[in-house]
């Protein structure tokens, strides 16, 4: 690749660092200026103007320049191009934790070093040799897996594979690895994820705010959970894999039913809790 290429290419990531930071500011403050673009990177202002003016050529439909505001405005129309613009990527991105406070959860370290043949075994559709521990097996154990996906369900990664001891499909949280006994990559695997069943299966989980509270609070709850209006009230629908379906359920909140209709606040909807219970159990 010619050094004039890669310039190119490093270029263009810049580019699209500082349009996906203009972004962010447009969206969640309302306006952009030199002087925060310049100081984010580290450029002068008249380089950061340049990148302004640029993204404008661009996309005008998303901002436009406001004397009163010594900057650039966002327009009611913005369409993001760089980024998702989520509350999360602003906090992550732009505020630097500056008068935004997370919830500190439990901490799942995993070393690379576990992840790397796991990445290769799914990568080349092999076999692997790992030690696991279980509630059930707390001790380490030898066994041989064939990965296929790697899944996150919020809180713990985990790997999607085929189990040789219970000839099935299952998953393993990679924080149960010995984190003494690297995993060993093998010959060719022979199953797949076509074959995985569970993890094939497309299901939606369908909620509505808890019936047993009064119509003030299951407006309250449909703002929260993004629920839209239909003929038979407030409802969401989340696409979830079967094989992820407990780790969805769990996140929010729905194992067990609380006594108290404003702990619950969510349920699923008679319909879908028919339809989900032979997987739930």
């Amino acid at each position: 690749m010619s050094h004039h290429l890669i310039e190119k290419l490093n270029q263009s990531a810049k580019e699209q660092k500082r349009f996906a930071f203009l972004e962010l500011l447009l969206i969640w403050e309302g306006k952009v200026t030199a002087k925060q673009l310049g100081h984010q990177f580290e450029i002068s202002e008249k380089l950061a103007e340049l990148v302004i003016h640029q993204y404008l050529e661009l996309y005008p439909e998303n901002l436009a320049f406001n004397g009163a505001e010594n900057g650039y405005v966002t327009k009611t129309k913005m369409v993001p191009q760089f980024t998702e613009g989520t509350l999360q990527d602003y906090v992550m991105q732009v505020a630097n934790g500056q008068q935004v406070t997370q919830l500190a959860m439990p901490s799942r370290h995993v070393e690379p070093e576990l992840v790397r043949p796991i990445l290769q075994a799914i990568r080349e559709e092999r076999r692997l040799k790992i030690h696991y521990a279980s509630v059930q097996h707390p001790n380490f154990r030898e066994r041989v897996i064939q990965p296929h996906n790697l899944v996150f369900d919020g809180m713990r990664w985990h790997v999607r594979a085929y189990c040789e001891i219970n000839a099935a499909f299952r998953d393993f949280v990679i924080s149960r690895f010995d984190p003494n006994q690297l995993s060993e990559v093998l010959d060719h695997a022979d199953h797949f994820d076509l074959e995985d069943e569970s993890w094939n299966t497309e299901l939606s989980v369908d909620i509505m705010p808890d019936p047993r509270l009064d119509s003030a609070r299951q407006t309250l709850i449909a703002l929260d959970y993004d629920m839209e209006s239909t003929a038979q009230g407030f409802r969401k629908s989340i696409p979830v894999r079967a094989a992820m379906l407990m780790y969805l359920i769990q996140r929010l909140g729905l194992q067990n039913k609380d006594s108290r209709p404003e702990a619950q606040q969510i349920v699923l909807t008679d319909a879908c809790e028919k339809t989900l219970q032979g997987y739930l159990s």
